[in-house]
């Protein structure tokens, strides 16, 4: 007989996720007060209130952010829990929230490689547990590819977990081996 999940509950939210929300400048009673008003006209399910908070701060983060590096690095953050909490909680492979992640990935690499004054591509690195993606291995691809973001099948990922594939900046090199600079 399966397992009956516990229902989560604000508390539990507070609990495992405070350090997350304190990056973003977020305090208990804040998230308490909040969450009392969002419950009002819908099912009480602390699991959507936090897909919610996850929402709000990619969205606010879009608004609020100064710097382009920033906003990148703030994503890739949030990124992060959404797919821990997809895979975690919900027993979920989060495979559409990877290829977001590897996106924001790549946008932040060209933005912090803007002024190294060296070409490059990107490198795509992949587990070797998934057929889908083993021919993918150490591909080279453009920045242009890169950005487009569909090279890995992510859809088609075998690992019960769901795509761990990433992409990787890598410096070209001409056939002596040297950097190729701009």
């Amino acid at each position: 007989m399966p397992r009956k999940k516990k229902k989560k509950t604000i508390d539990w939210l507070i609990q495992n996720y405070m350090p997350f929300f304190e990056k973003f400048g977020m305090n208990e009673g804040n998230i308490i007060r909040h969450h009392k008003s969002w419950k009002e006209n819908r099912p009480d399910y602390v699991e959507d209130y936090l897909w919610f908070i996850f929402n709000h701060l990619l969205h606010e983060n879009g608004h609020q952010s100064e710097d382009i590096i920033g906003f990148y690095e703030r994503n890739e953050i949030i990124y992060r829990e959404m797919i821990s909490f997809r895979r975690r909680i919900e027993g979920k492979k989060a495979n559409e929230i990877y290829k977001a992640y590897n996106r924001n990935s790549v946008e932040l690499a060209i933005e912090s490689n803007a002024d190294i004054g060296v070409e490059y591509d990107f490198t795509i690195i992949t587990p070797s547990d998934c057929e889908a993606c083993q021919h993918l291995t150490n591909k080279i691809i453009s920045k242009k590819e890169a950005l487009e973001n569909d090279t890995i099948p992510y859809e088609k990922c075998a690992r019960k977990q769901g795509c761990v594939c990433l992409l990787s900046i890598m410096p070209r090199r001409d056939e002596n081996g040297r950097l190729i600079f701009i």
